[in-house]
């Protein structure tokens, strides 16, 4: 199967499995920002989003390792080798913040560490048991489980929530009995103990998993540092409602994001592959960035657009003032996925130190654009900080692919977006502050005529395939 089919197909298969609860989620903001006061959400957010950061630290990306190693595994026992060795070094580090969380909980006692903790283990199940499924090319089967998991988190969050009104307990629980009941479902469902053979663990294989995964943590953490603070800053000079209000404003970027991880699950393994294929790494890897920048860029100018019209109808509340973020956020989550594909690249290549260095630039820049901008210029201030953290990345990473591959950048194409860009954001906000109708129409003339020229190409085959 030639790569560029692949990467179509566990696209498809990955966005079919989780699509339709992103967007019963997101369908779902009214029922949230309703029943929930902008502390509360801002809560929820806040705790998520530190133990978000915790997970890398505490797996040491063993999911990251293992489905990286698999895809070189030709044999149930080398599987048996890296499952094992996988898990051992999982359950080392879980250990270590068990005692860590309770020498925690002895000094300061902090009000949330339970709920953290509980999110942390239920995230790292989830995530070497999609290791598992996806570095054994069952890409069904983690669909399937990420849907489900999903799945019973929306409808947990519709029990504990409107029916009982639990509110920031209900939102907690629901995320962890979900990922973490269903991470367990899977495993014994799949058999994967199995795999699990103790003379089969290898202190040198577990070495060179912690060599791959290692270089990665600073990425993880740095990219969580760059979420984090803006929401710390916010938390402790704006208050719980402001976090609240940012919080909402994000979830417009998370659903580009989350859209644009479907592909990058299948970037990471096709990235991969293609070295050990027949296909031409550079062709395939220019006809991939060609279209997925145009793409993601159409997207961000498309959201934005239609975002005065949208924002109104999902989000209720005293959340209004969130609609004059969310197109820097936009904008700053497309530079985080198209560094994301340079991320690709430099995994595929087992080349994984370049992902923290760059990671860690981003983040103290971020740290001290936040610390200054924030407490002047507010929720613009930590929007604009993450933007200018993102451009930072995402050049920094380009210049440095050019080790692996030779990326062509077109400079037309480079002239045309950044023209569109300034177009649509000055409609944008003078529609925002009140200059009328024609604002918005001339805004959106100006996505729409982007994306179709942009997209051409696409657009055609999709018509000629219709036909």
């Amino acid at each position: 199967m030639g790569e560029t089919r692949r990467l179509i197909k566990n696209t498809g298969i990955i966005a079919v499995g989780g699509m339709a609860t992103k967007l019963v989620s997101f369908l779902l903001l009214p029922l949230y920002t309703s029943v929930l006061s902008t502390g509360d959400y801002g809560t929820v957010d806040y705790i998520n989003t530190i133990a978000l950061f915790c997970v890398p630290a505490v797996s040491l990306l063993m999911d990251e390792a293992l489905f990286r190693f698999l895809i070189d595994c030709r044999t149930d026992g080398d599987r048996s080798k890296a499952v094992t060795a996988s898990c051992a070094v999982l359950l080392a580090g879980c250990a270590c913040f068990a005692v860590l969380a309770i020498l925690v909980w002895l000094l300061f006692m902090p009000e949330n560490l339970g709920w953290v903790v509980g999110l942390v283990v239920a995230g790292a199940l989830l995530q070497m048991a999609s290791a598992v499924l996806r570095g054994f090319g069952d890409t069904v089967g983690y669909s399937v489980m990420n849907f489900t998991a999903s799945a019973l988190t929306i409808v947990l969050n519709v029990l504990f929530i409107a029916v009982l009104r639990w509110g920031v307990v209900g939102m907690l629980s629901a995320t962890v009995i979900a990922q973490g009941g269903v991470a367990l479902v899977f495993m014994v469902m799949r058999k994967l103990w199995r795999y699990i053979d103790p003379s089969a663990f290898s202190i040198s294989y577990a070495r060179d998993l912690l060599r791959y995964s290692f270089p990665l943590i600073p990425n993880k953490v740095s990219w969580t540092i760059n979420n984090l603070l803006d929401r710390l800053i916010i938390m402790n000079t704006l208050g719980a409602s402001a976090a609240g209000v940012y919080a909402v404003s994000y979830k417009f970027p998370g659903v580009m994001d989350q859209v644009y991880g479907f592909f990058y699950q299948s970037w990471k393994e096709s990235s991969a592959r293609v070295l050990n294929s027949d296909e031409d790494e550079s062709t395939f890897y220019n006809s991939v960035y060609r279209a997925l920048r145009r793409f993601m860029m159409s997207v961000v100018l498309l959201m934005s657009a239609l975002m005065p019209l949208v924002y109104g109808i999902l989000i209720k509340g005293s959340f209004g003032e969130g609609l004059l973020y969310v197109p820097i956020l936009l904008l700053a989550t497309y530079f985080s996925n198209i560094s994301g594909f340079y991320g690709g690249i430099f995994t595929a290549h087992k080349e994984t130190g370049i992902m923290g260095t760059t990671t860690a630039v981003s983040a103290a820049l971020c740290a001290v654009l936040c610390v200054v901008l924030i407490p002047h210029f507010g929720l613009y201030g930590a929007s604009v900080a993450t933007l200018l953290a993102m451009i930072v990345v995402n050049e920094y990473r380009r210049i440095k692919v050019t080790k692996f591959t030779k990326l062509v950048e077109d400079r037309v194409e480079q002239v045309l977006t950044l023209v569109s860009i300034v177009g649509v954001f000055v409609f944008y906000y003078l529609s925002a502050y009140g200059a009328g109708i024609l604002s918005s129409i001339a805004c959106l003339a100006i996505a729409l005529a982007f994306s179709v020229y942009m997209n051409a190409d696409i657009l055609r085959k999709f018509i000629s395939a219709c036909k």
